[in-house]
């Protein structure tokens, strides 16, 4: 299901991404220098370029629900550095792909973890023309704009427990 919401000036497309009896098993993200680029197989492409406006390469979170995965995914963390190396946290899995490749600005990486004790079941990203956007009611914003310091649109990810 895909639905638009308007808020102040920024314009929010929702991409949710599974339903109550899904939870999200796996992370990936994918770049490339062209818009085409596919998910690996058993993972869904969020429809949202992480660098809208940036003039990089386009970037793209991928999901999986399938239980080949294992266990859930149950928290994210989103960093952002200027030497393009962060620390992984105990117990975090680091995907190895800026989300500002080809674009100038921080070095943005996202890591997720799967020792928490609630299961994600959606995520996606919202994009506005400033950093004020706010995640749906039920959603969680992560507060780490994944454009950074490139002059792209404000990006984040949101996520739902519910």
């Amino acid at each position: 299901m895909v639905a638009t919401a308007v808020l102040a000036t920024a314009i929010i497309s929702l991409f949710v991404i599974s339903t109550n009896a899904d939870v999200i098993t796996s992370l990936d993200v994918i770049s490339s220098p062209s818009a085409g680029q596919q998910c690996p197989p058993r993972y869904i492409r969020v429809n949202q370029d992480l660098n809208q406006g940036s003039g990089g390469n386009y970037i793209y979170l991928c999901y999986s629900t399938d239980p080949i995965f294992g266990e859930p995914v149950t928290e994210i963390l989103v960093m952002a550095s200027t030497s393009g190396s962060v620390p992984t946290p105990f117990r975090y899995t680091l995907i190895p792909q800026d989300l500002n490749k080809g674009a100038e600005g921080k070095y943005i990486y996202l890591m997720y973890s799967k020792n928490g004790d609630f299961p994600i079941k959606g995520i996606y990203a919202i994009a506005g023309d400033n950093p004020n956007i706010s995640a749906p009611p039920g959603w969680i914003k992560n507060t780490q704009d994944l454009n950074e310091g490139s002059g792209g649109k404000y990006i984040y990810f949101v996520y739902t427990y519910n």
